[in-house]
């Protein structure tokens, strides 16, 4: 039963005494976690609990932190209670704040006051306020001193509004027009400003317009620039996130049962959003006795190698484990080997380091060249255990086998088509809202044309490699780009340069700088029923 939260005023008494517990406020950024500071993330690592604003992505702080960490949304003022307990408890706490905690004013301060009035030490690491963001996703170089209204705690008249030469207005979407009036006060109703919207995002749009034509937005948050930086030529010459190549694409990226985060993480690099349909389902094996002897001869010593050939297999052993009230230090004395970066990362989240990953390449034919053999005179067991997929994984067993060791495979997981994806989305793939499609096998393409249908003819369709692009092919397929090498990096790459390519034909021709979803569609004709 979770504990419940009572809130501790500031005026409070200590009720909790300091521990080796602690706590760290850390700004992460304007809602982008990819400005977190090395100092933050070296604090999300060690951290046993982390409270979050409610709009912060919690799958991606997950991502972030070890596998032990408890992720808890931000309730306010019950807040102190929680990290007071737990420092009491002797956890480290991150209160993960998405601003800077001194220079933007909705960050709960409190907290601090709180935790210093109990005599309990607290550490802040900074992060990238929200006005200097304001300033750099705009493109604008603020040459003299700039000054901050935030217009969302009241619109102050004009009289009391900073004088600097570049000024940043921050106002909530309804307050755009009381902020407009008051400034023409200042600026004219013909005075230029640039306004910035769902800043920092790949569907951020930063308008330069005149006061008189600020509409009422229902965005959550809204900046206003004024001062010699906006203007349109000299904000050009340092245009670089609306400049990206893939800046506002809308890219769908079918999922097998490999981990597609760093590919994710590459595409958003170029300004892409992505969005990852499962084609493929991972599920539990059809019998669990094969998998609990397996990890009963882990825990009693049986084996002498542990090999992990995907992050499905780690799941499938961590799983188990903590059925039997067991963690990782269950392994202690195993030897680990695993295929695959994304592999690597889930045992990492476990707090485990493979001892032997393929160098050539990362597979599962290349990992049994690179085993070692099989030593009596060194080697006190021969025994290895292969965790794995309902499908064989051949080149492996017959290559540990050669170098004699004794390999049990276990089925850990079974992999089945997914569940077609939800009705708007297949919709949008056959009517070409998606800008590109990336797959990044054959069976990916398999495997979404049979849950989805095939996607329109104006997406753009890049595939990873020769193999895959000739799967496209099969399926009646345009393929636009392939990949110079079978890698997330080089097939993201290759994508960005063909929409850099697509781009710089259309201004050579004259026409509009569009992307490949923004096509004229042609209107249904009516067909007219013959008169009886």
């Amino acid at each position: 039963m979770t504990e419940s939260l009572h809130p501790v005023s500031p005026a409070s008494p200590p009720e909790y005494e300091a521990t080796s517990g602690s706590v760290t406020f850390v700004g992460s950024g304007p809602g982008d976690l990819g400005l977190l500071t090395l100092s933050g993330s070296r604090a999300l690592t060690f951290a046993d609990v982390i409270i979050v604003d409610p709009a912060i992505d919690v799958d991606h702080v997950r991502a972030l932190v070890s596998a032990h960490s408890q992720i808890r949304v931000s309730k306010g003022d019950e807040d102190a209670g929680l990290i007071l307990r737990s420092i009491a408890q002797g956890l480290k706490v991150v209160r993960l704040h998405s601003g800077d905690y001194f220079t933007d004013a909705d960050a709960d301060s409190v907290l601090a006051e709180v935790l210093t009035q109990a005599g309990l030490h607290a550490n802040v690491v900074p992060g990238v306020n929200r006005w200097s963001a304001a300033l750099s996703y705009g493109a604008v170089t603020a040459s003299a001193a700039f000054a901050a209204l935030d217009a969302t705690l009241g619109v102050p008249d004009v009289e009391e509004w900073p004088h600097a030469q570049t000024l940043i207005i921050r106002a909530k979407g309804s307050d755009s027009a009381r902020v407009a009036s008051a400034a023409t006060q200042r600026y004219t109703s013909n005075g230029t400003v640039l306004s910035l919207e769902k800043m920092g995002t790949t569907s951020q749009v930063s308008d330069l317009i005149t006061w008189r034509d600020v509409t009422v937005s229902d965005a959550d948050e809204r900046f206003f620039i004024v001062g010699p930086g906006i203007d349109e030529n000299h904000r050009s010459r340092f245009a670089w996130f609306e400049g990206k190549p893939l800046f506002d694409w809308r890219v769908i990226v079918p999922r097998t049962k490999d981990d597609l985060n760093s590919l994710i993480e590459e595409l958003d690099h170029y300004g892409a959003t992505s969005e990852i349909v499962a084609t493929m389902s991972i599920e539990p094996p059809r019998t669990e006795q094969a998998m609990e002897k397996a990890v009963r001869g882990l825990v009693d010593g049986r084996y002498l190698w542990l090999v992990f050939t995907s992050p499905h297999a780690v799941t499938a052993i961590a799983e188990r484990l903590t059925e039997y009230g067991l963690d990782s230090r269950a392994l202690s004395g195993i030897s680990l080997a695993a295929v695959g970066s994304g592999t690597t990362e889930a045992l990492a989240r476990l707090g485990l380091v493979p001892d032997l990953t393929p160098v050539v390449e990362n597979t599962t034919g290349a990992l049994a060249n690179e085993f070692p053999a099989y030593d009596d005179l060194i080697d006190p067991l021969n025994r290895v255990l292969v965790p794995s997929a309902d499908v064989a994984v051949e080149p492996l067993l017959v290559g540990l086998s050669r170098l004699g060791w004794d390999v049990e495979e276990v089925t850990a997981y079974r992999t089945v088509r997914a569940a077609p994806p939800p009705a708007d989305v297949r919709d949008d793939i056959k009517t070409g809202m998606f800008d590109a499609v990336l797959f990044t096998s054959a069976t990916a393409v398999r495997n979404m044309i049979g849950i989805a249908g095939k996607p329109h003819a104006a997406t753009v369709v890049a595939a990873i490699g020769p193999a895959t692009a000739a799967a496209c092919e099969m399926h009646g397929l345009r393929v636009d780009v392939v990949a110079e090498t079978p890698t997330f990096e080089s097939v993201a790459e290759a994508l960005a340069r063909f929409a850099d390519r697509r781009r710089a034909d259309q201004v050579a021709a004259g026409l509009p700088t569009t992307k490949p979803s923004q096509r004229k569609r042609r209107k249904r004709r009516k067909v007219v029923e013959p008169a009886e």
